[in-house]
Protein backbone atom coordinates (compact mmCIF):
# COMPACT_ATOMS: atom_id res chain seq x y z
CA UNK A 1 0.00 0.00 0.00
CA UNK A 2 1.76 3.50 -0.59
CA UNK A 3 2.44 5.87 1.99
CA UNK A 4 -0.21 8.78 1.44
CA UNK A 5 -2.58 6.21 0.96
CA UNK A 6 -2.02 4.99 4.62
CA UNK A 7 -1.48 8.67 5.76
CA UNK A 8 -5.02 9.64 4.52
CA UNK A 9 -6.79 6.48 6.65
CA UNK A 10 -4.83 7.48 9.54
CA UNK A 11 -6.07 11.18 9.00
CA UNK A 12 -9.40 10.01 8.94
CA UNK A 13 -9.24 8.42 11.68
CA UNK A 14 -8.36 10.68 14.00
CA UNK A 15 -10.59 13.20 12.39
CA UNK A 16 -13.29 10.17 13.07
CA UNK A 17 -12.51 10.16 17.16
CA UNK A 18 -12.73 14.55 16.74
CA UNK A 19 -15.86 14.40 15.35
CA UNK A 20 -17.03 11.67 17.67
CA UNK A 21 -15.81 13.78 20.75
CA UNK A 22 -18.03 15.93 19.06
CA UNK A 23 -21.32 14.86 18.75
CA UNK A 24 -20.76 13.71 23.04
CA UNK A 25 -18.82 10.45 22.87
CA UNK A 26 -17.22 9.62 26.10
CA UNK A 27 -13.45 8.61 25.15
CA UNK A 28 -12.87 6.05 27.54
CA UNK A 29 -16.50 4.09 26.36
CA UNK A 30 -15.36 4.91 22.77
CA UNK A 31 -15.36 1.78 20.60
CA UNK A 32 -13.08 0.89 17.67
CA UNK A 33 -16.04 -0.06 15.49
CA UNK A 34 -17.50 3.25 16.19
CA UNK A 35 -13.75 5.20 14.93
CA UNK A 36 -13.82 2.79 12.26
CA UNK A 37 -17.43 3.51 10.86
CA UNK A 38 -17.28 7.16 11.25
CA UNK A 39 -13.94 6.86 8.88
CA UNK A 40 -15.33 5.35 6.63
CA UNK A 41 -13.00 2.31 6.86
CA UNK A 42 -13.28 -1.60 8.19
CA UNK A 43 -12.81 -2.06 11.74
CA UNK A 44 -9.78 -4.09 11.04
CA UNK A 45 -8.45 -1.67 8.97
CA UNK A 46 -7.72 0.27 11.75
CA UNK A 47 -5.57 -2.31 13.37
CA UNK A 48 -3.27 -2.09 10.29
CA UNK A 49 -1.84 1.05 12.04
CA UNK A 50 -2.85 0.97 15.17
CA UNK A 51 -2.18 -1.68 18.07
CA UNK A 52 -5.11 -0.33 20.29
CA UNK A 53 -7.83 2.08 20.64
CA UNK A 54 -5.92 3.57 23.52
CA UNK A 55 -2.86 4.02 21.17
CA UNK A 56 -5.70 5.75 18.38
CA UNK A 57 -6.90 7.75 20.76
CA UNK A 58 -3.76 9.15 22.44
CA UNK A 59 -1.99 9.59 18.87
CA UNK A 60 -5.42 11.32 17.25
CA UNK A 61 -5.46 13.65 20.21
CA UNK A 62 -1.59 14.36 19.94
CA UNK A 63 -2.31 15.37 16.03
CA UNK A 64 -5.26 17.46 16.95
CA UNK A 65 -3.52 19.53 19.39
CA UNK A 66 -0.75 19.50 17.48
CA UNK A 67 -2.53 21.42 14.96
CA UNK A 68 -4.02 23.38 16.83
CA UNK A 69 -1.32 24.79 18.32
CA UNK A 70 0.88 25.19 15.12
CA UNK A 71 -2.16 27.05 13.33
CA UNK A 72 -1.96 29.30 16.69
CA UNK A 73 1.31 30.01 16.66
CA UNK A 74 1.39 30.76 12.78
CA UNK A 75 -1.42 33.24 13.63
CA UNK A 76 0.01 35.29 16.51
CA UNK A 77 3.38 35.68 14.07
CA UNK A 78 0.73 38.57 12.71
CA UNK A 79 -0.33 39.89 15.13
CA UNK A 80 1.89 43.10 16.45
CA UNK A 81 1.03 43.41 20.02
CA UNK A 82 1.18 41.29 23.47
CA UNK A 83 -2.47 42.51 23.88
CA UNK A 84 -3.53 41.32 20.60
CA UNK A 85 -2.09 38.12 20.56
CA UNK A 86 -3.60 37.52 24.16
CA UNK A 87 -7.26 38.45 22.83
CA UNK A 88 -6.47 35.96 19.84
CA UNK A 89 -5.86 32.78 22.37
CA UNK A 90 -8.77 34.21 24.11
CA UNK A 91 -11.15 33.97 21.19
CA UNK A 92 -9.54 30.51 20.26
CA UNK A 93 -10.59 28.87 23.64
CA UNK A 94 -14.29 30.51 23.57
CA UNK A 95 -14.46 28.98 20.16
CA UNK A 96 -13.16 25.58 21.46
CA UNK A 97 -15.32 25.77 24.76
CA UNK A 98 -18.85 26.35 22.62
CA UNK A 99 -17.82 23.45 20.16
CA UNK A 100 -16.73 21.13 22.58
CA UNK A 101 -13.92 20.26 20.63
CA UNK A 102 -11.92 17.46 21.24
CA UNK A 103 -9.05 20.13 22.04
CA UNK A 104 -10.49 20.35 25.40
CA UNK A 105 -11.07 16.68 26.47
CA UNK A 106 -7.11 16.25 25.43
CA UNK A 107 -6.76 18.70 28.08
CA UNK A 108 -8.88 17.32 30.46
CA UNK A 109 -7.12 13.82 29.69
CA UNK A 110 -3.49 14.36 30.39
CA UNK A 111 -4.85 16.43 34.01
CA UNK A 112 -6.83 13.35 34.64
CA UNK A 113 -5.19 11.14 37.20
CA UNK A 114 -7.23 8.58 36.44
CA UNK A 115 -6.39 8.61 33.00
CA UNK A 116 -5.97 4.46 32.30
CA UNK A 117 -2.63 3.58 32.65
CA UNK A 118 -1.86 2.70 29.27
CA UNK A 119 -3.32 6.00 27.69
CA UNK A 120 -1.07 7.78 30.41
CA UNK A 121 2.26 5.26 29.63
CA UNK A 122 1.46 6.04 25.89
CA UNK A 123 1.62 9.58 26.00
CA UNK A 124 4.69 9.93 29.01
CA UNK A 125 6.36 7.88 26.07
CA UNK A 126 5.21 9.62 22.92
CA UNK A 127 7.85 12.46 21.86
CA UNK A 128 5.80 13.94 19.62
CA UNK A 129 3.45 15.17 22.70
CA UNK A 130 6.25 17.21 23.68
CA UNK A 131 5.78 19.46 20.54
CA UNK A 132 1.77 18.64 20.62
CA UNK A 133 2.06 21.10 23.98
CA UNK A 134 0.03 23.86 24.29
CA UNK A 135 2.54 25.76 26.93
CA UNK A 136 4.36 26.31 23.51
CA UNK A 137 1.63 29.08 23.13
CA UNK A 138 1.82 30.34 26.66
CA UNK A 139 5.69 30.52 26.98
CA UNK A 140 5.90 32.93 23.52
CA UNK A 141 3.38 34.73 24.83
CA UNK A 142 5.41 35.33 27.73
CA UNK A 143 8.33 36.29 25.57
CA UNK A 144 5.96 38.41 23.65
CA UNK A 145 5.08 40.11 26.85
CA UNK A 146 8.57 41.21 28.57
CA UNK A 147 9.64 42.21 24.98
CA UNK A 148 6.84 44.66 24.82
CA UNK A 149 7.47 45.94 28.45
CA UNK A 150 4.27 44.37 29.39
CA UNK A 151 5.43 41.83 31.95
CA UNK A 152 8.54 42.94 34.42
CA UNK A 153 11.50 41.42 33.97
CA UNK A 154 12.02 40.67 37.52
CA UNK A 155 9.55 37.55 37.38
CA UNK A 156 10.56 34.06 36.69
CA UNK A 157 9.38 32.83 33.52
CA UNK A 158 7.32 29.99 35.51
CA UNK A 159 5.85 32.22 37.00
CA UNK A 160 4.88 34.53 34.49
CA UNK A 161 3.65 31.19 32.60
CA UNK A 162 2.09 29.97 35.21
CA UNK A 163 -0.17 33.78 35.56
CA UNK A 164 -0.96 33.80 31.95
CA UNK A 165 -2.22 30.02 31.98
CA UNK A 166 -4.24 30.12 34.88
CA UNK A 167 -6.44 33.67 33.13
CA UNK A 168 -7.07 31.19 30.18
CA UNK A 169 -8.56 28.41 32.45
CA UNK A 170 -10.28 31.20 34.11
CA UNK A 171 -11.95 32.11 30.90
CA UNK A 172 -12.34 28.80 29.71
CA UNK A 173 -14.73 28.05 33.15
CA UNK A 174 -16.35 31.56 32.91
CA UNK A 175 -17.40 30.41 28.89
CA UNK A 176 -18.29 27.06 29.86
CA UNK A 177 -20.27 27.45 32.82
CA UNK A 178 -21.95 31.11 31.72
CA UNK A 179 -21.19 32.35 35.27
CA UNK A 180 -23.12 35.89 36.11
CA UNK A 181 -24.84 35.65 32.68
CA UNK A 182 -25.45 38.69 31.80
CA UNK A 183 -23.70 40.83 34.07
CA UNK A 184 -20.22 40.46 32.24
CA UNK A 185 -20.24 39.60 28.57
CA UNK A 186 -17.66 37.48 27.19
CA UNK A 187 -16.02 40.61 25.60
CA UNK A 188 -15.73 42.28 29.30
CA UNK A 189 -14.22 39.62 30.59
CA UNK A 190 -11.41 38.87 28.04
CA UNK A 191 -10.57 42.87 28.40
CA UNK A 192 -10.81 42.49 32.40
CA UNK A 193 -8.49 39.47 32.37
CA UNK A 194 -6.13 41.12 30.22
CA UNK A 195 -6.51 44.09 32.77
CA UNK A 196 -5.94 41.77 35.47
CA UNK A 197 -3.29 40.07 33.67
CA UNK A 198 -1.57 43.43 33.17
CA UNK A 199 -1.30 44.37 37.10
CA UNK A 200 -0.54 41.37 38.19
CA UNK A 201 3.22 40.98 36.15
CA UNK A 202 4.19 44.43 35.80
CA UNK A 203 7.05 45.56 37.54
Amino acid sequence: MREEKKNDKIIAIYHAIEDLVAEGADISSMRVSDIAAKAGIGKGTTYEYFSSKEEMVVKAMIYLVDSMVKRIMLQMETLGSFQDKFLMLLAEMEEKVKQRTCILKYLHMVSDMNLCEQMRDLLLDNKEAEEANPMRIIRYLAKQGVEDGIIGKIYQKEYVETVIFSKMIAFVMYVDNDFEKGKCSIEEMKQQLYAGLCRELAD
